[in-house]
C-alpha cells in the first residue's frame, strides 16, 4: 500500500505551521511538531507580520525564538530539523511564496473559536492558503481543547461523495492510517434522501456501503478492519455526528483542485462549516486532477 502512494509520502517532507502566536496557534504548532516527528519532516514554524518597519520584524524575531525555545525546553523539538521563518508583507502571499519555495507538502494553521474561524478562513488573510492551497492543509480548530495533540490521530474518519477529488481523499486517508498503524472509518452522506422509502432507502444504503468497501484496496495492510458508514441528510451535519459517535480524531475532507475550487462555492461552504464546528482536527486535501 505505502508503495502505491508514493508522491503522498514524499509531500510530509516538509511542514510549515502558520503562527501568530496566539493560543490557538500554539496548539496548531503542537500539532505540526508531532506531525514532524513522526514523518522525519522539516518543520518551518513561519510569522508574517504586515508592517515593515525593523522594530516589528524585530519583535517577531524575538517572539518566535521564545516560541522555540519553549518547544525545546519541552523536549518537543529534540531531533527535529526547524527553521523559524518570519516575513513581512501581505499574509497570504508570503505564505503562498514560503509554500512554493519550500516545498511544503502540509500546511497546519490553528484558529480561536467560531468568529475566529470566520476571520482566518474567509478574510482575506487565508482564503488563499485554505481555498487554493496546492498541498494539504490541516486545521486544528477551536473545540479540541483537552485532546492530546502530541500524540497520532487514532481514529481517522474519511469523507467522500465518490466524486474525484473526495475519493482522492479517501486513499490519502488510507495511506495516512497505514502509515500509522491506526483505524479508518469511512464516511459516504446521501443527501436529499429524507423522502426515500424504506425500501428505497434499504437499497440505497447498501449499493453505497458497496461502493465504500471498493475503495479499500484489497491485502491493504491496516492496524483493523475499516468500518463504513452510509447516513442520509446534511452532509455537514451528519460527518459531524458520525465523527462524535465513532470518536474520530481526525476528519480527512478531499477537495476539489485549486482551479475548479474557484468555481465551487458549495463544498467551500460544507468544509468551512466542519472545520467550525468540529471536536478533532480537519485535514483538507486537493486533488491533482
Amino acid at each position: 500500500m505505502t508503495a502505491s502512494y508514493p508522491s503522498l509520502a514524499a509531500k510530509l517532507d516538509h511542514v510549515l505551521v502558520a503562527t501568530d502566536f496566539s493560543a490557538a496557534s500554539k496548539e496548531a504548532v503542537l500539532y505540526a511538531t508531532a506531525i514532524a516527528r513522526r514523518h522525519n519532516s522539516k518543520l518551518f514554524i513561519a510569522h508574517v507580520v504586515s508592517s515593515r518597519s525593523e522594530s516589528a520584524l524585530m519583535d517577531a524575531w524575538r517572539a518566535g525564538q521564545a516560541e522555540i525555545i519553549e518547544q525545546l525546553l519541552a523536549n518537543r523539538l529534540d531531533g527535529i530539523e526547524h527553521e523559524l521563518v518570519v516575513k513581512s508583507g501581505q499574509v497570504e502571499e508570503a505564505l503562498s511564496r514560503l509554500i512554493a519555495e519550500k516545498g511544503i507538502g502540509l500546511v497546519v494553521v490553528g484558529t480561536r473559536g467560531r468568529t475566529g474561524v470566520l476571520k482566518f478562513l474567509l478574510g482575506s488573510v487565508a482564503e488563499n492558503i485554505f481555498r487554493r492551497a496546492r498541498c494539504p492543509v490541516l486545521t486544528v480548530g477551536p473545540n479540541i481543547a483537552g485532546q492530546n495533540l502530541e500524540i497520532a490521530p487514532e481514529r481517522i474518519l474519511a469523507t467522500t461523495g465518490f466524486a474525484a477529488h473526495s475519493v482522492f481523499g479517501v486513499r490519502y486517508a488510507i495511506w495516512l492510517a497505514q502509515s500509522l498503524h491506526t483505524s479508518i472509518a469511512l464516511l459516504h452522506v446521501v443527501t436529499g434522501g429524507g423522502e426515500l422509502s424504506s425500501d428505497a432507502k434499504a437499497q440505497t444504503m447498501a449499493e453505497r456501503l458497496g461502493k465504500l468497501r471498493s475503495l479499500i484496496p484489497a491485502n491493504v495492510g491496516l492496524a483493523s478492519e475499516p468500518v463504513v458508514f452510509v447516513e442520509f441528510g446534511s452532509a455537514p451535519e451528519q460527518i459531524l455526528k458520525i465523527a462524535t459517535a465513532w470518536n474520530a480524531n481526525l476528519i480527512v475532507l478531499g477537495l476539489r483542485n485549486v482551479q475548479e475550487a474557484s468555481r465551487d462555492g458549495t463544498t467551500w461552504a460544507r468544509a468551512y462549516e466542519i472545520v467550525c464546528k468540529a471536536t478533532c482536527p480537519v485535514l483538507t486535501v486537493r486533488s491533482p486532477e
